[in-house]
């Protein structure tokens, strides 16, 4: 396990939760790559934004499917454990999406700090060192972006199956009545 400051502080290590906590939303959350990291790192290595609109498809799309679904356990709490299945297994891909990329994140910049210490050593062995770190580096960016699509879809869905836990029906994402509500406790229809 690799050793990781947390923000802001000189002796405070992220123990990395995602391993041995229970997968939910909250977790995945806490784990998901910022959009704003995202962004900077496809823009840095010409790679493809994933679509903006991931989250609210995939919670289109997990409305439809509840929508389709006719056969529904009369028991409340029966139907709540179905509906959550439903999400799990986003989440069990997800999760280790996320960790995957920060572990490659992690390789690459022990792979940058190597090549680093080696020019600056005057070292011979130059190239196949900038060759991995330019490969970890590469492979980190693909992964943050790859995470941050699975955690989008993941909680997309989430937000669908939020509404049918609990009873209510499914509507679009509206960002304006979303500010409005949280700005000026606005009801939502």
């Amino acid at each position: 396990m690799r050793w990781e400051l947390l923000p802001g502080t000189g002796n405070v290590y992220r123990f990395p939760v995602e391993l041995a906590a229970k997968p939910t939303s909250d977790l995945l959350r806490s784990v998901a790559p910022d959009v704003r990291e995202v962004s900077l790192v496809a823009e840095a290595f010409g790679l493809e934004e994933p679509p903006t609109e991931v989250r609210s498809a995939s919670d289109r799309a997990m409305a439809e499917r509840i929508a389709a679904t006719t056969c529904w356990p009369e028991n409340a709490r029966a139907k709540r454990a179905a509906l959550e299945a439903m999400l799990k297994p986003l989440l069990d891909r997800a999760l280790p999406m996320c960790r995957e990329a920060r572990e490659a994140g992690s390789r690459s910049d022990d792979a940058a700090e190597k090549l680093v210490s080696a020019e600056l050593e005057g070292g011979y062995w130059l190239k196949p060192l900038k060759d991995a770190s330019d490969y970890w580096a590469m492979k980190s960016a693909r992964r943050l972006i790859e995470a941050y699509a699975a955690a989008e879809e993941a909680l997309g869905a989430e937000r669908a199956i939020g509404f049918a836990v609990r009873g209510e029906a499914w509507r679009p994402f509206d960002l304006q009545e979303e500010v409005e509500a949280l700005f000026f406790g606005a009801v939502r229809h």
